[in-house]
């Protein structure tokens, strides 16, 4: 069950500090009060991260020295170790 955000109407309060995350179901209708403070509440934004962008493809040495293990195919299913 993903965590959605809401936040109270008539703004802060020191209960709830603006802000609540309330895991709810797909097919669970949204809260109408604060279950802290009893304010009513709407639906806040989502946040999302941002997609990862690969710049450009890394080289073998840069890959070696991140630690990683570099292979090289040599045929099918077959793989050595550069």
């Amino acid at each position: 069950m993903p965590l959605q955000r809401f936040r109270p109407k008539s703004g802060r309060c020191k209960l709830c500090r603006g802000e609540l995350e309330i895991s709810l179901s797909a097919n669970e209708p949204d809260p109408i009060e604060c279950p802290k403070c009893g304010q009513e509440i709407d639906r806040g934004p989502s946040l999302t991260a941002p997609q990862m962008k690969i710049l450009r493809k890394p080289s073998v040495s840069d890959s070696k020295a991140a630690g990683f293990k570099v292979l090289k195919k040599i045929g099918e299913g077959e793989y050595e170790s550069q």
